[in-house]
């Protein structure tokens, strides 16, 4: 790959790189209080399925976060890590998706009701899983491409 074009890139990533681990501790601190809200009542389970799509969050963006960085460290986008991670993240949005969405439904004072169901968040993590599967497919491509690239030049 060209030296000039590597560098641009790396200096693309960065922000992006930045903004990414932020979001990702972000959501880290989400899902830990999510869980001690829990911990602190335990008939509310909404409080445990939005921890769990907390720690989703948390592992999309740590990953995204580490395809940056590997971007910025060797200055190509397309690499069998990158590719490993980006089937990571599919497998962990499809896994995701198979959570249902949790809600208590008070019906007395000491009794209460628990509504699971699987609704649009659902079928759209599912969708965002499968759709970033399907890139790291078109990833597959680009890192053949450019090995036959680097074989030329």
């Amino acid at each position: 790959m060209n030296k000039m074009i590597s560098e641009k890139l790396k200096k693309r990533t960065f922000i992006d790189t930045v903004l990414s681990c932020i979001l990702c501790f972000a959501a880290l601190g989400a899902a830990v209080w999510q869980f001690i809200r829990f911990a602190g009542n335990t008939l509310l389970k909404e409080y445990l399925t939005n921890s769990l799509y907390s720690l989703i969050i948390f592992a999309e963006l740590g990953l995204l976060a580490l395809i940056l960085l590997e971007i910025r460290k060797t200055g190509k986008p397309f690499s069998k890590k990158i590719i490993t991670k980006l089937r990571i993240m599919a497998v962990v949005l499809f896994a995701g998706g198979l959570i249902p969405s949790c809600s208590t439904i008070p019906l007395d004072d000491s009794h209460f009701a628990v509504s699971l169901s699987f609704d649009m968040q659902n079928i759209l993590l599912i969708a965002l899983g499968v759709i970033i599967g399907i890139i790291s497919e078109v990833f597959v491509y680009g890192l053949s491409l450019q090995e036959d690239n680097d074989l030329i030049a």
